[in-house]
């Protein structure tokens, strides 16, 4: 049974450096600091669980899934399963649950380029990237 939807944002990236830091000392500090409430792996995940029923956990009980699009981020097989979850949840309730951010230059499948993702490569941006991503995701 799915649990309630307890968090606003579930962040869904590649554990590589440099996204890993920018991710957990940059996003997530912004993010918070707008008044959001994330689910992040390093802090969320239960430890001893299957990392798979983590991730399906944190996709089902958050209201979007946030997704970091880099290179590595695309090449990851394991990095596919959060998006196609988060966009087949929308389907389901018919209303968007999968954001992106373009953090690094990079090509998408066709499945995510079909989306409007907001372009984070700049960081001279990202206080006004952080404003729209943040009233984005305080939507219903």
């Amino acid at each position: 049974m799915t649990e309630p939807l307890q968090k606003d944002v579930f962040i869904s990236y590649r554990q590589k450096e440099p996204v890993k830091t920018w991710v957990r000392k940059q996003l997530v500090t912004a993010l918070e600091r707008e008044g959001l409430r994330l689910c992040i792996d390093y802090r969320d995940f239960r430890l001893g669980e299957p990392l798979i029923k983590e991730i399906a956990r944190a996709v089902e009980t958050c209201r979007y899934t946030l997704a970091i699009l880099t290179p590595e981020y695309l090449e990851s097989n394991f990095c596919d399963i959060e998006p196609i979850m988060a966009e087949h949840l929308g389907l389901e309730s018919s209303r968007r649950r999968l954001l992106l951010i373009m953090r690094e230059p990079c090509q998408p499948r066709v499945d995510l380029r079909s989306r409007l993702w907001l372009d984070m490569t700049r960081d001279d941006e990202f206080d006004d990237n952080i404003v729209r991503l943040a009233a984005e995701l305080k939507q219903l």
